[in-house]
């Protein structure tokens, strides 16, 4: 891999991660048309970045939870997780395949069409976050490890159809966020310790990456926490349906 492939990952790892327009769809996508190789430990490193990007732009969100872990936040998160976990478990298990990316195309459409709803059927009342929420969410979430579907589209949807405010929804989505990360690099570790490791990437090529990845991880933040205040979602909606109409496409043109 070279350094401006490895630039171009971390910078599509760190805003598609964010944005709701789905970062494994992106690097899947990217991957197929030839650009940089799967690298399991390059997919630690930029996870990484990405981290970073969110605890820093989030400290005020997070902080508090660490000083006192014991309030509603702290359920609401881990209620979530569980369904995440327990789906990504079925998936992994059961059909390794869709994570592959056979559906690439139509994770792109169903990341849309989330937006979309979200976007055209409200509740007529803004409501609180609960654990029926929470859990809810954390389906929406587990269903986001499919290559294509955007974990916070799918999550800011979920709770935004819930009666969630946006900015709300968006700053518990990315909250989210943070267990999540750990929890893939964690699992990457493992796999990448239970094999044969070779360092394939160079050291150049993953100090690129991981600042690529943080430092437009931590602009995609900023950028979507002001952007969901004032505005919507459809620009994305239509972006994601767009690509999910040429992926699908692709193979018929002989290109994937």
């Amino acid at each position: 891999m070279t350094w401006w492939q490895a630039l171009i990952l971390g910078l599509v790892q760190g805003a598609s991660e964010f944005l709701p327009i789905s970062s494994s769809g992106h690097l899947l996508l990217l991957e197929k048309l030839g650009v940089g190789q799967e690298d399991l430990f390059f997919n630690i490193i930029v996870h990484v970045g990405t981290l970073f990007a969110v605890l820093i732009a989030m400290r005020k969100s997070w902080a508090p939870l660490l000083r006192h872990p014991i309030q509603k936040t702290t359920g609401y998160i881990i209620a979530a997780c569980v369904p995440t976990v327990i789906l990504a478990v079925i998936f992994k298990y059961l059909a390794p395949s869709l994570l592959a990316g056979r559906f690439l195309g139509f994770g792109f459409v169903l990341t849309a069409f989330l937006l979309t709803l979200s976007q055209n059927f409200k509740p007529t009342e803004t409501t609180l976050l609960n654990t029926k929420k929470s859990i809810l969410t954390g389906v929406l979430q587990g269903i986001a490890v499919l290559p294509g579907v955007s974990r916070s589209g799918a999550t800011i949807s979920a709770l935004t159809l819930q009666g969630v405010e946006k900015s709300e929804a968006a700053n518990f989505s990315f909250l989210l966020s943070i267990p999540i990360i750990i929890g893939s690099a964690i699992l990457e570790i493992i796999e990448l310790a239970s094999g044969s490791f070779t360092l394939s990437v160079s050291p150049v090529a993953l100090a690129v990456g991981a600042i690529s990845a943080f430092l437009s991880g931590l602009i995609s933040i900023n950028f979507f926490m002001k952007l969901i205040k004032n505005h919507g979602m459809t620009g994305f909606a239509i972006y994601t349906a767009l690509l999910g109409l040429i992926v699908s496409l692709l193979p018929i043109w002989g290109i994937l």
